[in-house]
């Protein structure tokens, strides 16, 4: 089939996840990309440009695929595309946290909202995610003051579904268990409020007074001009510090998850988790919170050891993975293999048929 995929947010696990259709697809699938900046407008506006620019070309196509980050129900309006089209939920707006000093803003869970009532078949990357989405759905359409839409929650579940995410793990291929004398901690997250980098940097200022050996990777895109947190861990881990900041080539990335002992999330947004599924196929070790995707991500038997429940359980056991983390040679072993299953090879059949089926029924229908 041919199928266009339009992401007006072409950046981390957005590009990340269309990369991986379009290389690892049977079909030809083709991108029409935006710059990952300024999702606020990109979320008011994109559906105006993509229309206007691409409309016409667009009724040659099987299919449409778009991200949450799309207005789709304007588009369809705007475009006057006829064909069946999938809305892949990365994030939503309706549970996705704020930043301090910073009000919620009803217009753009609307447009989530009105976006996955347009599109033939929702897709959510998880079911964390979208059990979330089904719980605070009814609740903000309830906050409209008359003449509410009682029926879109129903008609939203009735077309929604998970699919995980692939991984495209060729360029770690090469990667192998390494054993470092002093262990390495990971960070290979956006520098973002979400990712709670505060709760992180607190924890190893402590594990560092006490005398604890470690050193320390900080990978990650950065969106922010100066992220005071990262400025100051610079300063005060500096002679523990291997690299700083986000690396451009795959192969550079590689390298440093290799080196990798242990990668960290606090995160209080994640609703796949690329960046340690990533690490973990590179024989790292995880410590993760007991909450959103992470406990879907990391295989149950994995869960007592590599799962804490605060910021104390954190520390606690992040200074007992850096004491014994050579302990843990097989384990490394045990949960690279289980990362597996995320590999594109394996995972790309159940989009591909997905695909196929949608098409299918939509032509039944009409």
């Amino acid at each position: 089939m041919k199928i266009v995929f339009l992401e007006s947010f072409y950046g981390g696990s957005h590009k990340n996840f269309l990369d991986g259709l379009v290389k690892y697809s049977r079909h030809q699938i083709e991108p029409i990309t935006l710059p990952a900046r300024f999702w606020k407008w990109r979320l008011r506006a994109s559906a105006l440009y993509f229309a206007e620019q691409y409309a016409r070309s667009l009724k040659k196509y099987d299919l449409l695929i778009a991200t949450d980050m799309l207005n789709l129900a304007e588009f369809k309006a705007l475009s006057d595309y006829k064909k069946p089209m999938i809305l892949f939920f990365h994030e939503n707006q309706l549970t996705y946290p704020l930043p301090e000093r910073e009000s919620f803003d009803p217009h753009f869970g609307l447009i989530n909202i009105v976006s996955a009532l347009t599109a033939n078949l929702n897709l959510f990357n998880s079911i964390f995610q979208l059990e979330r989405f089904n719980e605070e759905l009814p609740e903000f359409i309830n906050r409209i003051p008359e003449f509410v839409p009682l029926e879109a929650p129903a008609t939203i579940r009735r077309k929604s579904r998970v699919i995980y995410m692939g991984c495209d793990f060729s360029a770690f291929k090469n990667v192998r268990p390494i054993k470092n004398e002093t262990p390495v901690i990971l960070w290979n997250h956006r520098w973002e409020f979400d990712k709670q980098p505060q709760v992180f940097f607190r924890v190893l200022y402590k594990l560092a007074e006490e005398g604890i050996p470690f050193k320390l990777i900080i990978l990650g895109e950065n969106y922010q001009v100066h992220p005071k947190e990262f400025l100051q861990a610079r300063e005060q881990l500096k002679d523990r510090i291997i690299q700083f900041g986000f690396v451009e080539s795959k192969e550079d990335y590689a390298r440093f998850l290799e080196m990798a002992d242990i990668v960290v999330s606090t995160a209080i947004q994640e609703n796949f988790g690329f960046s340690v599924t990533e690490a973990m196929y590179c024989y790292t070790l995880p410590l993760l919170p007991r909450r959103l995707s992470y406990p879907e991500i990391l295989d149950k038997r994995f869960h007592k050891e590599f799962l804490y429940k605060n910021e104390a359980d954190l520390l606690n056991k992040l200074r007992h993975l850096l004491l014994h983390y050579r302990d843990y040679d097989n384990t490394r072993i045990e949960l690279s293999e289980s990362m597996r299953k995320f590999d594109w090879q394996d995972r790309i059949e159940e989009f591909d048929q997905l695909f196929e089926d949608v098409v299918s029924q939509a032509n039944v229908s009409a």
